[in-house]
Formats: structure tokens, C-alpha cells, sequence
């Protein structure tokens, strides 16, 4: 699938006109078409894509990993509010290392996932106590 392809799934996905995102991210409504024709877009009409709609640049570039462009900064701070929450659901301390190996332990999950399920997060939170 090209990067054309990829916007055009999004735009769609999002029920978004070719005129609309062609004025969102600064380029021709031509431009546009060509693209999702399957012409090569410039790096600054990605990054503008990008930005503009949430998506991960990578995820246009090579079509890997998850469309959404959710921060690491913003997985890893939900890594360490689940395990906070999990470690200190009993009342009793919470020592900062299980924190640390917990969070490490979701946070990698959550990359690669995306999501954690209830029954997930048990499974995990077993292996790293």
C-alpha cells in the first residue's frame, strides 16, 4: 500500500472531502489526487498529514506499526498510572522498583498493542511481581 493509499484511507475513515484535506494540510486538490493515485507525496505534505489528522508519520511512511500517533510520552505515563493503581489497590506500600518493572512491563505492551484488556493486565501484572 503506498503512502497515497494511507491518506486516503484516513480520509475516508474520518468521511473527510479531498478539497477539505488538501486546505488542511497546504497542498492543491490536484496534489492531493496524485497522491492517492499512488505519486509520492513530499516529506512536508506527510508531516503536515500527520499533524494534522493524528497519524503516526511512520505508519504513513511504511504502512507499520499503528495509524494512531499516540506520544511514548503518553504511553508511558498510562503504563505507570495502571500499575500504580494495581500495586497500590491492596493499601499497602508500593515499592518503586515493582513500579518501575510493572510500568516497563505495560508500557511495552501497550506499545505494541495498543490497548490492554482487564484479563491482559492481570496476566502482566503476575508476571513482573
Amino acid at each position: 500500500m503506498s503512502i497515497g493509499a494511507r491518506f486516503l484511507e484516513i480520509r475516508k475513515a474520518k468521511g473527510l472531502k479531498q478539497t477539505d484535506v488538501a486546505e488542511a494540510i497546504g497542498i492543491s486538490h490536484g496534489a492531493l489526487v496524485n497522491y492517492e493515485k499512488g505519486r509520492e507525496p513530499p516529506a512536508s505534505a506527510i508531516l503536515a498529514f500527520s499533524r494534522v489528522y493524528g497519524v503516526s508519520a511512520n505508519w504513513l511512511l511504511t504502512g507499520e506499526g499503528r495509524p494512531d500517533a499516540e506520544s511514548l510520552d503518553s504511553i508511558y505515563a498510562r503504563s505507570i498510572a495502571t500499575a500504580w493503581a494495581f500495586l497500590s489497590r491492596g493499601g499497602d506500600d508500593v515499592e518503586q522498583d515493582a513500579l518501575i518493572k510493572l510500568g516497563g512491563a505495560l508500557f511495552q505492551y501497550l506499545l505494541e498493542h495498543g490497548e490492554i484488556s482487564p484479563a491482559m493486565s492481570e496476566k502482566i501484572f503476575a508476571l513482573s511481581a
